[in-house]
């Protein structure tokens, strides 16, 4: 055989053996207990992750409406100043005339 073939059968060897030693060791009792601790643990963050996206989220959400809030209500002022200085041009015009 070829190092490279020699190399591939040891590394499938030592990780069947390895797998079956990990496998043997997650059956008994300590193993179950520590991957239900582990995975409890990881439930716990889980969650814990989720509920602070959703307030990051909600919390950008309302940045994001008082930003646009300011925004239309800046709109509104100018569409105001635009229709008042129309009817002084018109009053103008008609002075003019």
């Amino acid at each position: 055989m070829g190092e490279g073939t020699t190399k591939f059968v040891l590394g499938a060897t030592v990780g069947a053996v390895g797998g079956f030693a990990a496998g043997a060791f997650a059956a008994t009792p300590t193993a179950r207990s520590a991957r239900r601790s582990v995975l409890g643990g990881l439930d716990v963050s889980a969650r814990f992750l989720g509920r602070t996206i959703a307030r990051a989220v909600d919390g950008l959400g309302s940045v994001l409406e008082s930003g646009y809030t300011r925004v239309r209500g800046r709109e509104r002022y100018l569409e105001h100043e635009i229709e008042e200085l129309r009817d002084q041009i018109t009053r103008l015009e008609q002075r003019i005339d």
